[in-house]
Protein backbone atom coordinates (compact mmCIF):
# COMPACT_ATOMS: atom_id res chain seq x y z
CA UNK A 1 0.00 0.00 0.00
CA UNK A 2 1.00 3.60 -1.00
CA UNK A 3 1.61 5.91 1.84
CA UNK A 4 2.12 9.99 2.00
CA UNK A 5 5.90 10.77 3.08
CA UNK A 6 5.89 14.13 2.94
CA UNK A 7 3.88 17.14 2.04
CA UNK A 8 5.47 20.68 0.39
CA UNK A 9 2.85 23.18 -0.42
CA UNK A 10 1.00 22.35 -3.18
CA UNK A 11 3.20 18.95 -3.90
CA UNK A 12 2.93 15.14 -2.13
CA UNK A 13 5.43 12.95 -2.28
CA UNK A 14 4.08 9.14 -1.66
CA UNK A 15 6.41 6.09 -1.28
CA UNK A 16 4.91 3.14 -3.47
CA UNK A 17 4.78 -0.62 -3.23
CA UNK A 18 7.66 -0.88 -5.61
CA UNK A 19 10.23 1.61 -3.86
CA UNK A 20 9.55 4.68 -6.03
CA UNK A 21 8.05 7.65 -5.12
CA UNK A 22 5.00 9.87 -6.89
CA UNK A 23 4.75 13.13 -6.63
CA UNK A 24 1.45 14.74 -7.22
CA UNK A 25 -0.50 17.89 -6.85
CA UNK A 26 -3.06 18.46 -3.99
CA UNK A 27 -5.69 19.38 -6.86
CA UNK A 28 -5.49 15.40 -7.60
CA UNK A 29 -6.16 13.88 -3.83
CA UNK A 30 -9.88 13.89 -2.97
CA UNK A 31 -9.20 14.55 0.79
CA UNK A 32 -6.86 16.11 2.91
CA UNK A 33 -3.42 14.88 3.02
CA UNK A 34 -1.50 14.22 6.29
CA UNK A 35 2.01 12.09 6.13
CA UNK A 36 1.00 8.79 6.70
CA UNK A 37 -1.92 8.40 5.49
CA UNK A 38 -2.52 5.13 3.38
CA UNK A 39 -3.19 6.11 -0.07
CA UNK A 40 -4.41 4.40 -4.16
CA UNK A 41 -2.69 5.73 -7.20
CA UNK A 42 -4.65 5.41 -10.08
CA UNK A 43 -2.66 6.82 -13.44
CA UNK A 44 -3.93 7.78 -17.16
CA UNK A 45 -1.66 9.21 -19.61
CA UNK A 46 -2.63 12.69 -18.78
CA UNK A 47 -4.32 12.18 -15.07
CA UNK A 48 -3.41 10.90 -11.28
CA UNK A 49 -5.95 10.40 -8.64
CA UNK A 50 -4.86 9.61 -5.74
CA UNK A 51 -7.53 8.31 -2.78
CA UNK A 52 -7.24 7.35 0.52
CA UNK A 53 -7.59 3.92 2.40
CA UNK A 54 -9.78 3.48 5.15
CA UNK A 55 -8.52 1.37 7.74
CA UNK A 56 -10.63 -1.77 7.67
CA UNK A 57 -13.13 -1.42 11.07
CA UNK A 58 -13.81 -4.37 12.89
CA UNK A 59 -16.30 -7.12 11.89
CA UNK A 60 -17.56 -6.37 15.71
CA UNK A 61 -19.98 -3.79 16.26
CA UNK A 62 -20.12 -1.50 19.66
CA UNK A 63 -21.99 -3.84 21.29
CA UNK A 64 -20.45 -7.18 20.50
CA UNK A 65 -18.65 -9.70 23.00
CA UNK A 66 -15.27 -9.21 24.24
CA UNK A 67 -13.35 -12.21 25.01
CA UNK A 68 -10.31 -11.57 26.96
CA UNK A 69 -8.69 -14.81 28.21
CA UNK A 70 -5.59 -15.31 30.44
CA UNK A 71 -4.03 -18.37 30.74
CA UNK A 72 -1.44 -17.25 34.24
CA UNK A 73 -1.28 -19.48 37.28
CA UNK A 74 -1.24 -17.74 40.76
CA UNK A 75 0.92 -18.83 43.84
CA UNK A 76 -1.93 -18.42 45.98
CA UNK A 77 -4.04 -20.86 43.83
CA UNK A 78 -5.89 -23.85 45.90
CA UNK A 79 -4.87 -27.12 44.23
CA UNK A 80 -7.52 -28.66 42.28
CA UNK A 81 -9.33 -31.81 43.97
CA UNK A 82 -11.19 -34.35 42.57
CA UNK A 83 -14.82 -35.58 43.76
CA UNK A 84 -14.87 -39.09 44.71
CA UNK A 85 -15.95 -41.62 42.42
CA UNK A 86 -18.60 -44.39 42.84
CA UNK A 87 -21.95 -44.81 42.98
CA UNK A 88 -24.06 -42.78 45.85
CA UNK A 89 -26.06 -44.93 48.04
CA UNK A 90 -28.65 -44.82 50.92
CA UNK A 91 -26.03 -46.10 54.37
CA UNK A 92 -28.58 -47.63 56.08
CA UNK A 93 -29.64 -50.03 53.28
CA UNK A 94 -26.80 -50.65 52.25
CA UNK A 95 -25.19 -51.89 55.77
CA UNK A 96 -28.28 -53.96 56.33
CA UNK A 97 -27.76 -55.54 52.98
CA UNK A 98 -24.14 -56.15 53.63
CA UNK A 99 -24.53 -57.39 57.15
CA UNK A 100 -27.69 -59.64 56.39
CA UNK A 101 -27.46 -60.54 52.71
CA UNK A 102 -23.49 -60.32 51.85
CA UNK A 103 -22.73 -63.73 51.55
CA UNK A 104 -24.87 -63.32 48.19
CA UNK A 105 -23.47 -60.15 47.10
CA UNK A 106 -26.88 -58.41 47.21
CA UNK A 107 -25.33 -55.06 48.63
CA UNK A 108 -22.98 -55.12 45.53
CA UNK A 109 -25.76 -55.38 43.07
CA UNK A 110 -27.65 -52.48 44.92
CA UNK A 111 -24.33 -50.67 44.73
CA UNK A 112 -24.51 -50.87 41.08
CA UNK A 113 -21.38 -53.25 41.06
CA UNK A 114 -23.41 -56.25 39.08
CA UNK A 115 -20.14 -58.24 38.34
CA UNK A 116 -19.10 -57.87 41.87
CA UNK A 117 -22.68 -58.92 42.59
CA UNK A 118 -22.57 -62.20 40.72
CA UNK A 119 -19.15 -63.45 41.46
CA UNK A 120 -20.04 -62.77 44.87
CA UNK A 121 -23.25 -65.24 44.49
CA UNK A 122 -20.73 -67.45 42.49
CA UNK A 123 -18.56 -67.71 45.43
CA UNK A 124 -21.13 -67.83 47.93
CA UNK A 125 -20.10 -71.52 49.03
CA UNK A 126 -16.88 -70.91 50.36
CA UNK A 127 -18.13 -68.26 53.11
CA UNK A 128 -15.25 -65.93 51.14
CA UNK A 129 -18.12 -63.88 50.11
CA UNK A 130 -19.18 -63.60 53.29
CA UNK A 131 -16.23 -62.13 54.80
CA UNK A 132 -15.72 -59.74 52.49
CA UNK A 133 -19.34 -58.77 52.91
CA UNK A 134 -18.26 -58.45 56.55
CA UNK A 135 -15.32 -55.60 55.68
CA UNK A 136 -18.07 -53.98 53.68
CA UNK A 137 -20.70 -53.40 56.42
CA UNK A 138 -17.70 -52.06 58.63
CA UNK A 139 -16.47 -49.60 56.04
CA UNK A 140 -20.30 -48.49 55.11
CA UNK A 141 -20.71 -48.43 58.50
CA UNK A 142 -17.48 -46.28 59.21
CA UNK A 143 -18.00 -43.61 56.40
CA UNK A 144 -19.76 -39.87 56.89
CA UNK A 145 -22.72 -39.99 55.41
CA UNK A 146 -23.94 -36.97 53.51
CA UNK A 147 -27.24 -34.59 54.37
CA UNK A 148 -29.80 -37.31 53.05
CA UNK A 149 -28.07 -40.42 54.46
CA UNK A 150 -26.03 -41.38 51.57
CA UNK A 151 -22.59 -42.41 51.03
CA UNK A 152 -20.24 -42.68 48.18
CA UNK A 153 -19.65 -46.73 47.38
Amino acid sequence: MAKIISINNQIISIGTDNGGIEEVRADDLNFVPHIGDEVEIFKTETKIIVSKVEPKKSAMTEGGININLSNTQQNNAQPATTAPSGKVVNKLVYCILAFFLGGLGIHKFFAGRTGAGIAFILFSWTFIPAFIALIDFIVGLTKKADANGNIII
